[in-house]
């Protein structure tokens, strides 16, 4: 019987030793769960904080895409202004060539006009010149 109550003792201590062993091992997994999840809510707040600031520069890109559309449309109507006066000087430029032109066709009569006037007038001093030989 006393042998059969050390073997239990002896069962009971092993026992009791694998027993503390699992518990100490329970322990370490959870402490490293614990230091995990604690790692992974600074990360998730890591990622969070990247988050705001990825979400504020796209706000800001947002915001500079809307001001260079609006550039853009006053930039097209200002060039759409300057087609149309580029257009009326184009009109005015041709209309003052053909007005040129047709002073300048004016002159070359009044020139050959005033030609035909000076002979005639020499043509006149002739017939007066003899008028008084006469």
């Amino acid at each position: 019987v006393a042998d059969e109550v050390r073997n239990l003792a002896k069962r009971t201590q092993q026992s009791t030793a694998e027993i503390e062993s699992l518990i100490a091992a329970l322990r370490e997994g959870s402490r490293r769960a614990v230091t995990d999840m604690e790692q992974s809510a600074s990360l998730v707040n890591l990622t969070v904080g990247d988050a705001n600031q990825t979400e504020g520069a796209l706000v800001a890109i947002a915001e500079a895409v809307g001001l260079i559309s609006e550039m853009n449309q006053q930039i097209a109507a200002a060039a759409e202004q300057q087609t149309a006066v580029a257009e009326e000087i184009n009109r005015s430029v041709t209309s003052i060539r053909d007005i040129a032109d047709q002073s300048a066709m004016a002159m070359d009569e009044t020139a050959s006009s005033s030609i035909q006037l000076a002979e005639l007038g020499r043509e006149l001093h002739a017939m007066a010149g003899q008028f008084r030989l006469a």
